[in-house]
């Protein structure tokens, strides 16, 4: 573990371990409900996979802004868009730093399952949304359906690790009518959700299980969440050993010549578009 980490920080392993090949064609997917002259805003932007593909497909066309809770996130974010006119903040969902009526698409990818407070979220993406603007929101469906991969993985960490840490957190908001309820209970009306299967890579079967045990936490006393294993654990590697080996054997169909998984992933895609009217509307109504 000490080893694969090498002074890397979270942010640069989950831009070297998940953006490319897992995140990027689900970014390529949203980035299509983009059009020339529109104002986007990419809320839990991570480390800008959505707003950097946005800044690809359509130039200085579009008008990115975006915003994640997590200051190493934005920073790594930073890093891999000098070449683009994106301006990253740090904010929270919940309470988003931006006037109503600001944006004509908002992008969420992958992030709505981690906000503490969905409703809020969902209002304030409808507050700054215009009239007749629409909002693209992914999130996982279950580990067991979303990926083969983290199906085995989540296995692999109930057997040696604990039950108790499951649902994996990514996985954990993965029922279809929770995100329509959602939608709906903001003022959303819903025009599409469906599920969406693309092909994905991830990285080989023991950088794969180093790079995730380092995100799984537990409660602490004070709330705050401790991680399971460390780099200086002295049972890490014989339990991270013991996952390798159960995923090896489950996986081996999934293993290509060059070493990686390439499996199929799929996600909940929701378009919602804001149906309130606008402003003048409303100050005349």
């Amino acid at each position: 573990m000490q080893d694969f980490i090498a002074g890397r920080t979270p942010p640069e392993l989950y831009e070297t371990y998940l953006a490319p090949g897992f995140f990027a064609p689900f970014a390529k997917e949203l980035a299509k409900l983009a059009k020339p002259g529109d104002k986007c805003l990419d809320v839990a932007c991570g480390t800008g996979i959505v707003s950097r593909t946005l800044a690809e497909k359509y130039g200085r066309s579009i008008t990115i802004n975006a915003i994640d809770i997590a200051p190493p996130m934005i920073e790594e974010a930073k890093k891999h868009s000098a070449p683009y006119a994106i301006d990253y903040q740090i904010a929270s969902a919940g309470d988003l730093p931006f006037d109503e009526e600001t944006f004509d698409v908002i992008f969420c990818q992958q992030g709505l399952q981690f906000f503490p407070d969905k409703e809020k979220a969902m209002a304030e993406i409808r507050r700054v949304l215009k009239p007749g603007g629409r909002a693209a929101i992914s999130a996982w469906l279950p580990a067991e359906d979303a990926s083969p991969v983290f199906d085995a993985f989540q296995k692999a960490v109930a057997r040696h690790l604990g039950a108790d840490l499951l649902p994996l957190g990514p996985f954990s908001f993965g029922k279809a009518d929770r995100m329509k309820g959602l939608a709906k209970g903001a003022g959303f009306g819903v025009e599409k959700l469906n599920t969406v299967t693309l092909p994905a890579t991830l990285p080989p079967i023991e950088e794969f299980v180093l790079f995730d045990v380092l995100f799984l936490g537990r409660p602490g006393p004070d709330g705050s969440l401790q991680p399971v294993l460390t780099a200086d654990d002295p049972d890490g590697d014989r339990l991270v050993d013991l996952m390798v080996a159960d995923m090896t054997k489950e996986l081996q169909d999934f293993v290509g010549p060059d070493g990686k998984l390439h499996a199929p992933a799929s996600t909940h895609f929701l378009l919602a578009r804001n149906k309130r009217g606008g402003l003048l509307q409303r100050l005349l109504s």
